[in-house]
C-alpha cells in the first residue's frame, strides 16, 4: 500500500499507472486514495514543491544581488554553490533522476590538503542545498552553522598552497564578462 500512495501522491502518476506498476486494482487503489486522503496528501506536496523551487529560485535571485552589491568570498561562493546546485539539478531532471539519486556515490579520495579542502567544500554545498531544499527547516541556528562552516571553508583554502590546488578548483572566481552579463540581467548596470 505504501508503494502505490508514494506512486500516486509523491511521483503523481495515474491510478492506472499505479496498478500496472503494483499489480493492485484500480478500485482497490480508490477505495485506499478516498480512505488515506491520497488525494488531498498529492495536491499539497505539489504544491510543496512548487513553493521550493520558486523559494530556490528566488534565493538564487536574492544572493546573487547580494554578491553584485557586494563582491567578497562568502556571497562568492553561496553565488557558487547554488548555481552548482542549480546545474545539477537540471542535469539529474534532464537523466530522469532526483538530485538525491545523482548524488549518491563513493565519499572521495583524499591524500592532500587540497583534497581534503575540496571534500569540505562539497559538503558545505551539500548542507547548504539541504537547507535549501527545505525552508522551513532554515532558522537562526541552521544560518549560524552555515556561516561556520563557510568561515571554516575560507581559512582552510587560505592554508592550501597555490600549487597544490587543482586546476578546476584554481578558476572558482565568476569572470568579469559574466559579472557584467549578470549585471545587465537584473539591471543593475
Amino acid at each position: 500500500m505504501w508503494r502505490a500512495q508514494e506512486l500516486y501522491c509523491v511521483d503523481r502518476l495515474s491510478f492506472e499507472r499505479v496498478a500496472e506498476s503494483t499489480g493492485v486494482a484500480v478500485s482497490t487503489l480508490c477505495r485506499w486514495a478516498d480512505k488515506y486522503g491520497w488525494r488531498d496528501k498529492r495536491e499539497q506536496l505539489a504544491q510543496a514543491e512548487s513553493e521550493i523551487r520558486a523559494d530556490k529560485v528566488l534565493a538564487r535571485s536574492k544572493t546573487l544581488k547580494a554578491l553584485l552589491a557586494k563582491p567578497d568570498a562568502q556571497n562568492a561562493f553561496a553565488v557558487s554553490a547554488l548555481e552548482s546546485l542549480a546545474l545539477k539539478e537540471a542535469e539529474a531532471a534532464r537523466q530522469g533522476q532526483t538530485l538525491s539519486d545523482a548524488t549518491t556515490g563513493e565519499l572521495p579520495a583524499i591524500h592532500t590538503r587540497a583534497d581534503a579542502v575540496s571534500a569540505v567544500r562539497k559538503a558545505v554545498e551539500r548542507r547548504l542545498h539541504m537547507l535549501l531544499a527545505r525552508p522551513e527547516a532554515v532558522d537562526l541556528r541552521a544560518l549560524q552553522e552555515v556561516q561556520r562552516c563557510l568561515d571554516l571553508l575560507a581559512t582552510l583554502e587560505r592554508t592550501v598552497a597555490p600549487d597544490e590546488t587543482p586546476e578546476a578548483e584554481r578558476s572558482r572566481g565568476i569572470p568579469v564578462d559574466i559579472v557584467q552579463t549578470l549585471r545587465e540581467a537584473l539591471g543593475l548596470k
